[in-house]
């Protein structure tokens, strides 16, 4: 059986913060906080040589005018605003491109590709950039307070309401099982654009409502500060080497 610390850590935050699981926005639709696992379970099917069209571009461009390359870069790196994926669970991000075709989680460009994916492609494509070993390619960009960001990741701040990072993204921040994914290593500008969202109400698909709940308590110095330290940090590695 899995771990279960991190779900127990949420149970723990809700309770000690008086914060109700339907604390985050809702347009009706119930989130599956298994969704992750179980695509994971899928992508341990699929055949990633079967999407390298998709992601270097060689597809019929009539079809699919566009390439995960030319944003998320060669090897899956990513850039300022567009977010590493290598070394990413796979079921996570299968889970982001359903959550993007349904619309639990907006974003045009991101639509606009999914649109003309299948179950079988979303899979491959999780299954490919968790595989992926890539270098560090981030650093600390939005002049945060790094001591400060290092203490939220590490303990959090409970005087706010905040829990550590950590607790349920890893002692590393490399993520753990499907449903939490890695935050070491990842772009500053994306993570605090990600942060702004929840804290927004702009995204709401995480599950129970987690991430929505721990935004709201931070403020703008605080997302600036935890997303540069988390930056400085080592990428994950794969869990699953390239087949």
């Amino acid at each position: 059986m899995k771990p279960a610390l991190p779900f127990i850590i949420i149970a723990l935050f809700f309770a000690g913060a008086g914060i109700t699981q339907d604390a985050a926005p809702t347009d009706g639709r119930a989130i599956d906080w298994r969704a992750a696992e179980n695509y994971a379970r899928v992508a341990e099917d699929a055949d990633p040589a079967s999407v390298l069209n998709l992601i270097e571009g060689e597809a019929n461009s009539a079809e699919a005018p566009w390439a995960c390359a030319s944003c998320h870069g060669d090897a899956g790196e990513g850039a300022q605003n567009i977010p590493r994926l290598a070394g990413m669970p796979a079921g996570y991000l299968v889970k982001q491109l359903h959550d993007y075709k349904s619309g639990a989680r907006i974003n045009d460009n991101m639509q606009y590709v999914v649109s003309t994916l299948d179950d079988a492609e979303m899979a491959a494509l999780g299954a490919y950039y968790a595989a992926l070993e890539t270098g560090p390619s981030s650093n600390a960009s939005l002049g945060g307070d790094l001591e400060r960001g290092r203490t939220l990741a590490l303990a959090g701040d409970w005087s706010v309401s905040v829990p550590s990072c950590f607790s349920c993204h890893g002692a590393l921040g490399w993520g753990v099982g499907e449903t939490f994914p890695a935050i070491a290593g990842q772009h500053p500008a994306y993570t605090h654009t990600q942060l702004a969202a929840w804290k927004a109400g702009r995204r709401a698909n995480s599950p129970l409502g987690l991430m929505h709940s721990v935004a709201a308590s931070l403020s703008e110095k605080d997302m600036r500060a935890v997303s540069d330290y988390l930056a400085t940090l080592p990428p994950p590695q794969p869990r699953n080497p390239a087949r």
